[in-house]
């Protein structure tokens, strides 16, 4: 898979809130987050209709250092 800018700047807005594991708003974000979640750079897991739980994997830290 590859990585579009859009998802890039997405995981560094995630990086920024905490890589550890968040929960997040997800209004404009669904699907990148879910195309994300797919390609094996996020864990994410919905909490409730607009809330993701969050955790960046390892392969999202390498993508990240990549493209820095």
């Amino acid at each position: 898979m590859n990585l579009t800018l859009d998802d890039v700047a997405l995981l560094k807005q995630l990086k920024a809130a905490g890589e550890s594991g968040r929960t997040v708003r997800v209004y404009n974000v669904r699907l990148a987050l879910d195309r994300l979640a797919k390609g094996g750079y996020v864990i994410a897991r919905p909490t409730c209709l607009d809330l993701v739980h969050y955790r960046i994997t390892g392969r999202g830290k390498e993508a990240l250092a990549e493209h820095d």
